[in-house]
């Protein structure tokens, strides 16, 4: 049986959910192992990279369920735009 395109994005954000939580995890283990600052904000950017990716999915998937466009060519488009706007935050 094939999933919905909804439960394809849905295990998507759910999967990169837990991948932030596992590093937010290891910045806590680093705090406790009193790690150098550096060490923590680079780890501490990666779970900031992997929550605005999760953002990201989150919003895509809501135009896509909201949106009456059906036209995947435009819908691409939305999601570049959607990609350009999260890197220029």
């Amino acid at each position: 049986m094939s999933q919905t395109p909804e439960e394809i994005a849905s295990k998507k954000i759910t999967s990169r959910l837990k991948r932030s939580r596992g590093q937010l995890e290891a910045v806590l283990r680093m705090m406790d192992e009193n790690k150098s600052c550096d060490e923590v904000l680079m780890q501490l950017s990666a779970v900031k990279s992997s929550v605005d990716k999760a953002m990201k999915l989150v919003i895509a998937q809501n135009i896509r369920k909201n949106s009456n466009c059906t036209d995947e060519k435009q819908l691409e488009e939305l999601q570049k735009s959607l990609d350009l706007m999260l890197k220029t935050k």
